[in-house]
């Protein structure tokens, strides 16, 4: 008998990992291709501009992360009430965090567009960039509540197997910003010519349409996220500290770990404009890469944390293990694509130094090896640790990497090499990361220890 790798379990296994992991990178496929086409765009423009983008990216970068964190919390206990089949807690859970989550924007949007230019200081001293990210920071600041409420919904919406809505979201989102980028940057089709201003009104009206597609979405469709109000709030002490105590680890994790990587980057943007805007583009275009393995990751961080809700701890050991197997061999493969399209691709920028183009491609070659590898530890801690229940330890493992290995490399290495050895600097961040953390995470996830259920299971349909 002929067994099909998808028939049996193992095939719905495969069958149900393909229909979350595909919608949810096809979405940060869309959302990396815009940006990798703003920054295409603001190439033209010169390597200060460009530098400055970087720069500027950083917060929007930060922004990210944070709703990150916020959000993995939430959707820890999301995919564990999902499998447990309890609508009331997955509503409060909802509200709970997007309350908390707005309390933050709304103070990081007002720092932003009160002190751009300082913000700036803290990542460069070269003058002109400051000025032009200076810029691009007020217009941002205007839509960073649409990016919390979408960054944090379309991560809710994952968790409850609903990943259409974010696909068709970001779709609608990613036309609309490249449309008004090419009208606004470069002054088309009668538009004012704003250069890196417009980068910034495009993205903002980007998300705003996004938050509003996704709210029209939720109202009227048939989700767990429709119902009253007061559903939304009524969460209890006891519920907020579990939540917090679940969100808090996640939380730290990230935001700490967002500041070890803007650390590097003010290293990095002192080392040269053209060795940062090499730099920048290796980052916009190893995104386009690394979307894939988000979708392996909410793939996982779904399907572990339902089998962990609905108490089926040996089954959901046996599905991380697959995910766990199956990211290396996922990298190999991209990996080997990254080093062969690596100069086809940054060929089609209009790359002002060849500088700037040569640090882009040995990034882009490195990267291409050290990807597979890279990737184990991520999938393990934001789909595996934190869907399982475990949030401390990945957050553990984490600042080792970066405070106590990645960090200290770095700053030894920048004193002791020249800035035309700027590569050397990157390749260090990722070894001195990634080495150690593999091995933390891997021989946590033999342990099972991280397997904490934290719901119990309800009856009834969802």
């Amino acid at each position: 008998m002929r067994h099909s790798l998808f028939t049996g379990e193992r095939g719905h296994f495969y069958r149900m990992a393909l229909s979350l992991a595909l919608p949810i990178a096809l979405q940060n496929l869309l959302t990396s291709c815009a940006t990798l086409i703003d920054t295409a765009m603001v190439v033209g423009l010169g390597d200060n501009a460009t530098a400055a983008m970087g720069v500027a990216n950083r917060f929007s970068f930060l922004l990210n992360v944070v709703c990150f964190g916020f959000a993995s919390g939430c959707a820890s206990l999301l995919s564990q009430y999902w499998g447990a089949k309890d609508r009331n807690n997955i509503r409060r859970c909802l509200g709970l965090v997007l309350s908390v989550a707005f309390g933050f924007g709304v103070i990081y949007a007002a720092v932003l567009a009160i002190v751009p230019s300082a913000m700036m200081r803290i990542f460069t001293d070269d003058a002109t960039p400051i000025g032009l990210g200076a810029d691009y920071l007020r217009v941002y600041a205007i839509g960073v509540p649409f990016v919390v409420f979408s960054q944090i919904m379309c991560i809710a919406l994952r968790s409850i197997e609903r990943v259409r809505i974010p696909l068709i979201s970001a779709a609608v989102s990613v036309v609309l910003n490249t449309y008004l980028n090419y009208c606004l940057i470069g002054g088309h089709f009668d538009f004012p010519a704003l250069g890196l201003r417009g980068a910034a009104v495009g993205t903002v009206a980007g998300y705003i349409v996004q938050a509003t597609v996704i709210l029209l979405f939720v109202l009227f469709a048939d989700t767990p996220f429709r119902g009253r109000l007061r559903d939304f709030f009524g969460f209890s002490r006891a519920f907020c500290i579990k939540y917090f105590k679940t969100a808090l680890p996640v939380l730290f994790n990230e935001g700490a770990w967002a500041i070890g990587t803007n650390i590097y980057v003010m290293v990095f943007a002192r080392q040269g404009v053209e060795n940062y805007a090499g730099y920048t583009l290796f980052e916009n275009i190893q995104q386009i890469f690394f979307v894939f393995f988000v979708g392996i990751c909410g793939a996982c961080s779904v399907m572990v944390g339902m089998r962990v809700g609905a108490g089926e701890h040996k089954e959901a050991y046996i599905t991380a293990r697959r995910f766990a197997v199956m990211t290396p061999i996922v990298g190999l493969v991209l990996g080997g694509l990254l080093v062969l399209l690596r100069n086809p691709i940054l060929s089609l920028f209009p790359i002002e130094t060849e500088q700037a183009r040569s640090v882009a491609s040995v990034c882009l070659l490195f990267y291409g090896f050290w990807i597979g590898a890279r990737m184990i530890q991520y999938t393990l801690i934001c789909g595996v640790f934190r869907a399982g229940g475990d949030t401390k330890t990945g957050c553990i493992f984490d600042m080792v990497g970066v405070y106590l290995f990645g960090i200290p490399a770095v700053l030894i290495t920048a004193y002791l090499v020249r800035p035309y050895h700027f590569v050397v600097l990157v390749i260090v961040m990722m070894l001195g990361e990634d080495v150690i953390k593999g091995v933390l995470c891997v021989g946590h996830f033999i342990t099972r220890r991280w397997i904490k259920q934290i719901t119990e299971p309800q009856k009834g349909e969802m």
